[in-house]
């Protein structure tokens, strides 16, 4: 089997269909390369609020929007360092790798912090989080909405509201379902709903984003050792002047701001929720044809990212390296999931013809293989 590697002159020309990062339309490419003000300067802070509003209609929020230079997982950390006091805890919902790595950032920051779980593959629902909330009390509680490395897709349209109905904050991770998957976060109350770029927003990776709520900020003050890269207090005073502490990488910001005005101007955010909408049932829809089960349990799958059990017991490995060959980058599952499940990304731009494309290829591969 060929090997794909570093393409210098022409850069990649494999087409992804993984949980991110995703394919980058030439457009967005072209407003990368364009040049830029310092971002201290007036043309900076205008482009930067551009993002910051909207974010906020991406979100349907009234809250701040912070723009951070990290990945998502910065963000992970910022919430557990920003909102936690020594003497509260903060409790971790997990439903797969993601979740458990928020706790993880939990324990090694020293925070009081307890981890509630379900087997992988399935959500976290209104029981389980009744039940977790009567054992004790939690300062914040950290939640996925959409755990990348199961494909689940957590109903956070039932569980926050008993999460706030308990007096805590809530910090919802969308890193794989923002501008893809509809959150309504000021109906949901949410305190912090992050993410990254270069999934759903089709950004190429450098940038992560969020929103604050007002009583989020206010606790901002009374914890200790907030750090100093990820200091809430920091990001919030530089966003009054739609600025961020320290140098960002501008050319993300400006292919953000061009990406946000084409979700909500051209292709239309309702129109984006439905296309993704599309792209999942087709690949359930496939899934089921090809005789491969679903990881999920039933009604709680993903739009932007399917996983499906190795039920066939072929070589996932193999099926990878001969779809790259074709031209398509599918990947394994992840951590323990790996080879007992496979993962294909259907997020960003793309749209139902190329799934169906990259589908046809895959669909003689397991013939084949089988």
């Amino acid at each position: 089997m060929s090997e794909i590697h570093f393409n210098k002159e022409k850069g990649s020309q494999i087409k992804l269909f993984t949980p991110g990062p995703i394919n980058i339309p030439e457009r967005i490419l072209k407003e990368m390369a364009k040049p830029n003000d310092t971002h201290r300067s007036k043309p900076y802070a205008e482009m930067h609020q551009l993002v910051e509003e909207g974010l906020k209609k991406i979100l349907y929020t009234s809250n701040t929007c912070l723009i951070s230079t990290s990945s998502a997982t910065g963000l992970m950390e910022a919430c557990v360092r920003n909102l936690v006091k020594n003497d509260e805890k903060v409790l971790f919902l997990s439903i797969g790798a993601f979740g458990d790595r928020w706790y993880k950032i939990g324990v090694t920051n020293g925070k009081n912090s307890v981890k509630e779980g379900v087997e992988w593959g399935k959500a976290i629902t209104p029981e389980v989080v009744q039940d977790v909330l009567s054992k004790d009390k939690y300062a914040v509680v950290c939640i996925q909405s959409n755990e990348t490395s199961t494909g689940v897709y957590n109903p956070l349209d039932e569980v926050i509201p008993i999460i706030k109905d308990s007096g805590a904050l809530v910090c919802v991770d969308a890193t794989s379902s923002m501008a893809g998957i509809k959150i309504d976060v000021d109906k949901l109350k949410i305190d912090i709903c992050l993410a990254s770029v270069q999934k759903a927003f089709t950004i190429p990776p450098g940038l992560a984003v969020c929103s604050i709520s007002q009583a989020a900020i206010e606790k901002v003050p009374q914890v200790k050792n907030r750090g100093f890269y990820f200091d809430f207090s920091d990001l919030l005073k530089r966003a009054e002047k739609h600025q961020t502490p320290t140098t960002p990488p501008i050319p993300q910001i400006r292919a953000l701001a061009a990406q946000i005005d084409y979700i909500l101007n051209q292709e239309g955010l309702e129109n984006r929720f439905e296309r993704h909408a599309q792209l999942g049932k087709r690949t359930r829809e496939w899934a089921k044809d090809t005789n491969f089960e679903m990881f999920p349990e039933k009604g709680y799958e993903s739009d932007t990212v399917s996983t499906m059990r190795n039920s066939l017991n072929i070589d996932i490995e193999k099926m990878v390296s001969l779809l790259l060959e074709k031209g398509y980058r599918i990947v394994n599952g992840y951590g323990d999931l790996k080879n007992k499940t496979f993962r294909i990304g259907h997020m960003g731009e793309v749209t139902v013809k190329e799934l169906e494309e990259m589908l046809s290829v895959l669909t003689d591969i397991v013939s084949n293989l089988r």
